[in-house]
Formats: C-alpha cells, sequence, structure tokens
C-alpha cells in the first residue's frame, strides 16, 4: 500500500535535524512549502531555507540534516486542518512529534478541530485510521459536510391544449386561416383540467463549520381557476363542474358554457350579456352591445357595436366600427380586418390589416396577413409590434407605441412592500397571540385591551392571509411579464412609409424615407434601426 513521504524534527547531541522518511510503494513526496509552514507553526527559530530546498532536491535521505546547533523545547504531535471554501469539507494533515514530544489522542484531534471552526460532520473512522497507523503528510478527510436536499418548482400540467387558443395558422399566401381557429376548448362535466405538483422547498444543509447551506431557490405556483370548477381539498387538481368550454388567460383556467346566436346580433336579440361565451354566426349590427365573462366568436361582420369579453374576440370577417366600435377582451383579439375602431386587450392582437384604429393591449401585434398593412391610428403596447406594411404612400398620421415596463416595475415594487407589511402584520399577530396564550397558562391576568387586540386580530387575519396570496401571486405575473417584455421591438416585414411616428419605451423617432425589411430597438435614449 502506498505511504507517502514524510519527516520530522529530531534532537541528536543537543542538535536539531530534519530527518526525511521517503515515500513507498508510490506514495507522494511532500513539499518545501510545507515544511516551511510546519516549522512556522512551532515557531522553529531560524533556519536556511535555501540547505532544506537544496537537501530535498538532491533526494539523498541518509544522513539528516541540521537545521540548528541549539536544541528546541519538545513539540508533540501536530495536527493542521484545512477547511474548504464554501465549508463542505475539512483535511487534516499530521505531523510527528520532534524528539520528546507526545502523540496526540482523539480527544486532542477533536479539540483541535474545534479550535478552528469545525463543529459539524465530524468523521471519526478518519481520526480512528490515523491513531491506528500514524500516516504523516497525508489528507485525511476529518469533517464533511450534510448537503442540502435539493427541491423543485412547482409544475401545473394542464389536461387540455393551451397552445392553439386564439393562436390561428397562417395561409401559405400569408392571410389567417380562420377555419381551424382551435380557440373553442370542449370539456365535459367531471373532466380534469389541470394537475398542481407542489412546489418543494428542500431541505437546508450543513456546513462542517455549523452554519446553513441553503438550497438552490425553486419557483412556487398555484392552481388558478375561475367559475364552473371544482378544486380538491389538496388544492392539486381542479375538474369542470360543467359542459362547455375551458380556456387559459394568462394562467388562470376558465370554464363556460356557449350562447349561440342563429343569425345576427341586432334588434330581434337586443344587448345579449352572457356568462359564458356567446357564438354569433350572423353579423353583430351598429349599436348593439355583447358583453360575455368567456370568449366572443362572430362568424360575420361587426359594425360599430361594442364588444366586451372575459376571454378572447374572435372575428372570423373582421370589424367596421365607423368610429363607433369598439372591442375590449382580457384575453387576444383576433380579426380578418379591423377599422375605424377602438380595441383594448389584455392579451395580443392579430390581424390581417388594421386601419384608422386605436389599440390599446398588453402583449404582441401581428399583422401580418395578405396586406398585413397598419395605416393611420396608433397601436400602444408591451409587447412587439410586427406587420407587413405600416403606413402608406398616401402619408396620413400613423403612431406605432412600444409602451415602457416602468409602470409594472413601479406596481411590482409597491406590492413588494405591501407584502413586507402583511407578513410584519401577521407575525405581530401571532406574537401577540402565542404571548397571551402563555399568560393564561402561567396564570397572569389579561387585560381587557389586550383580549380586544386578539379578537380583531383573529377577525382581520384571514383577510390579511388572503391579500398576501394575491399580492404575491400578481407580483410574480408581473415580474414575468417585465422579462417576457424587455426585448419587445417593430418589425417591419416589407416598407414602412414615411410620416410613421415609432416610440419604444419613451424613445421617439418618426420615419421620414420609404423604409423596407427593418427592425426598430431602443438603443440608450434613442430608436435605432437594424436589420430585420
Amino acid at each position: 500500500m502506498a505511504k507517502n513521504a514524510y519527516f520530522e524534527i529530531i534532537n541528536n547531541d543537543d542538535k536539531m535535524y530534519l530527518w526525511v522518511h521517503p515515500a513507498e510503494d508510490g506514495g507522494e513526496m511532500f513539499l518545501i512549502d510545507e515544511v516551511n509552514s510546519y516549522l512556522s507553526s512551532i515557531s522553529f527559530p531560524d533556519y536556511d531555507q535555501v540547505a532544506i530546498s537544496n537537501y530535498l532536491d538532491r533526494g539523498d535521505f541518509d544522513d539528516p540534516l541540521e537545521l540548528c546547533a541549539t536544541p528546541i523545547i519538545p513539540v508533540n504531535e501536530k495536527c493542521m486542518v484545512n477547511i474548504d471554501r464554501d465549508g463542505l469539507k475539512a483535511t487534516a494533515r499530521f505531523y510527528p512529534p520532534t524528539t520528546g514530544g507526545a502523540l496526540l489522542t482523539e480527544d486532542d484531534i477533536i479539540s483541535d478541530l474545534k479550535r478552528v471552526g469545525v463543529k459539524h460532520g465530524v468523521r471519526k473512522v478518519a481520526i480512528e485510521h490515523f491513531l491506528s497507523k500514524h500516516e504523516y503528510c497525508r489528507n485525511y478527510l476529518v469533517a464533511v459536510a450534510t448537503k442540502p436536499r435539493e427541491g423543485h418548482d412547482a409544475k401545473i400540467t394542464y389536461h387540455f391544449d393551451i397552445n392553439a387558443t386564439a393562436k390561428p395558422k397562417l395561409n401559405e399566401d400569408g392571410s389567417v386561416d380562420f377555419h381551424q381557429l382551435g380557440n373553442i376548448k370542449p370539456v365535459e362535466a367531471g373532466q380534469k383540467l389541470a394537475t398542481l405538483k407542489p412546489v418543494d422547498w428542500g431541505t437546508p444543509g450543513v456546513s462542517v463549520t455549523g452554519k446553513p447551506i441553503r438550497p438552490k431557490k425553486v419557483k412556487n405556483r398555484h392552481l388558478r381557476f375561475g367559475r364552473n370548477i371544482r378544486v380538491t381539498d389538496d388544492r392539486c387538481r381542479i375538474y369542470s363542474e360543467v359542459s362547455g368550454h375551458v380556456s387559459l388567460v394568462e394562467d388562470m383556467v376558465m370554464v363556460s358554457d356557449i350562447y349561440n346566436v342563429p343569425a345576427n346580433v341586432d334588434a330581434s336579440t337586443g344587448d345579449i350579456e352572457y356568462n359564458g361565451t356567446v357564438q354569433v354566426n350572423g353579423n353583430v349590427n351598429t349599436g348593439y352591445k355583447i358583453k360575455a365573462a368567456g370568449d366572443i366568436v362572430v362568424n360575420g361582420v361587426v359594425e360599430g357595436a361594442e364588444l366586451i369579453a372575459g376571454g378572447n374576440i374572435v372575428l372570423k370577417r373582421g370589424m367596421q366600427g365607423g368610429e363607433r366600435g369598439s372591442l375590449t377582451a382580457d384575453g387576444n383579439i383576433t380579426a380578418k380586418f379591423i377599422e375605424s375602431s377602438v380595441v383594448k386587450c389584455g392579451g395580443g392582437v392579430k390581424a390581417d390589416a388594421v386601419l384608422n384604429s386605436d389599440i390599446d393591449c398588453r402583449e404582441q401585434v401581428e399583422v401580418r396577413g395578405k396586406k398585413g398593412l397598419i395605416n393611420g391610428g396608433s397601436i400602444r403596447t408591451y409587447g412587439s409590434i410586427i406587420a407587413t406594411t405600416i403606413g402608406s404612400e398616401m402619408g396620413g398620421i400613423t403612431k406605432i407605441v412600444v409602451i415602457s415596463e416602468k409602470d409594472l416595475i413601479i406596481r411590482s415594487n409597491e406590492l413588494r412592500d405591501r407584502i413586507k407589511e402583511i407578513e410584519k402584520e401577521l407575525k405581530k399577530i401571532e406574537d401577540v397571540s402565542t404571548g397571551i396564550k402563555n399568560a393564561v397558562k402561567a396564570g397572569t391576568e389579561v387585560t381587557d385591551e389586550q383580549k380586544n387586540y386578539v379578537r380583531r386580530a383573529i377577525k382581520n387575519k384571514p383577510k390579511l392571509q388572503k391579500e398576501l396570496k394575491e399580492s404575491k401571486l400578481e407580483k410574480e405575473a408581473l415580474i414575468d411579464r417585465i422579462n417576457a417584455n424587455k426585448a419587445s421591438c417593430v418589425r417591419i416585414v416589407d416598407a414602412v412609409y414615411s410620416g410613421v411616428e415609432i416610440n419604444i419605451k419613451d424613445a421617439s423617432r418618426i420615419i421620414h424615407d420609404h423604409i423596407s425589411h427593418c427592425r426598430f430597438v431602443r438603443e440608450g435614449a434613442d430608436v435605432k434601426m437594424t436589420d430585420f
């Protein structure tokens, strides 16, 4: 078995010598730095380092090397401990006693470990091995940290198609295919909709110095859902309570029934307000209103009407608003064309053409059909704007705005501060309640003021807990949106014409020339044009 070379300091005729024991069976040779470190640790008097270096380089150890002509006080067997930077392990190297020095005991070694800060994970088997073998100038693994148990993110599995909602395919000619939208997802009563694999926070470990080792950060998620949905007691599975259709708006699962209008929305139907999805097989005439908690799907043309949806809006032919029509949706809006209308949505907009309309939305705007034209009006969004053509040779005012995330950041910071306030208040409630309970157990009198505080706190605690949960979820969603919109830009597939104003996150640029196939981004305080 390999045995490392080692050295010892001996006294011969009141002179001190360095005696080297060569390695055996392929063991390692020590370095001069280790000799110097040892001699320094025992406060050895002045010695000739060059002489030691030359002696070790020669490799002839039949005779010891004289270090000094006067004796030193005997030094016991020595343990030198090294703790790695992360506190995951501690190693020890041992050195023989000088002439007249004593051997270490197990208690001596444990005391040395404690002295340098080793408090956890001591390997007594390594100490026992050394005490039985006394092998010097080799590393003994004398302490090992308890590593943390890593956790994992919460994961939601949706048991329905979440990818095709309001995302129609493009035909080969670039037009939008409204025949296979796939935005309505049928669901049966009792059907499982989503499963949550709860977050695992992991378990902290302990370093050899006794400090906690935190597991890697994980992301928590919760099932979010609307009406007509049943959740299990462990809040890990949700089921539909009705037959209808299911949709995912941001990260909220929604189930609703479908109200079918066989012909037009006009004098024969009046205004429509429905707690689900509304599907119109004909047109929506000027002056009428549809309000739906779910989606609105219109197979015909929408005139100067008002459509409000808690989910998505799909107009298979389009909207001629006549400057009085409006579309409002919490989800996405898809239309063949949008003209002379006001549009607001919480998702994105996709159309073949947008003319003289004002659009305000959160996510990406795509106008990439056969014409892919944006002309007149304005478009405001946090996401990117992609179009085949923006503006026209005839001129006219067209304003394109990519909104800065600063208001989202402000709201996120407000939520962060509110979360801290709620957590502080909940801790105060818990501390006071615990204090009063302990006082009652100890027979201490509780004042009426303290009793009243506990009553108010118990009543208010569920509201605070609910607000805390909602605030955390909103903050997480805002951070996701902020990160998603960092790279927002304006892309033009074909041409952008003179007179178009492009604003990207508070930087502005007016187009003065006909430009083709380009992309506009925010760089510093300016809007810069780059390759597509």
